[in-house]
């Protein structure tokens, strides 16, 4: 599963709605899962539903209830996850000095 939340200024505990992707809307969840049937490799994103975020320290938690783009996952579904590490906040500013 990939869960990319898009977020203001700081990730807080809320359910965010899920949008597609490519949609930039903030604040909003981009749900995308891929999974194996056999040898045969099948993925499929939300395009409808809500992401609940609960935050401890540097780890998120929660559940995704949606409905995908694939037939088979029209009906809504229900995936929970638990004690994901949240990156670490690099400094994307060049101290370098420039003339």
């Amino acid at each position: 599963m990939l869960l990319r939340l898009h977020f203001r200024d700081t990730l807080v505990a809320a359910a965010y709605p899920v949008v597609a992707p490519g949609d930039t809307t903030s604040p909003a969840a981009v749900v995308a899962v891929r999974y194996l049937i056999r040898d045969a490799a099948r993925a499929f994103f939300f395009d409808s539903g809500a992401v609940q975020v609960r935050r401890e320290r540097e780890q998120i938690s929660g559940r995704a209830d949606g409905s995908g783009t694939e037939k088979r996952h029209s009906d809504p579904d229900t995936i929970q996850y638990h004690d994901v590490a949240l990156p670490r906040l690099l400094d994307t500013v060049s101290c370098m000095f420039q003339p």
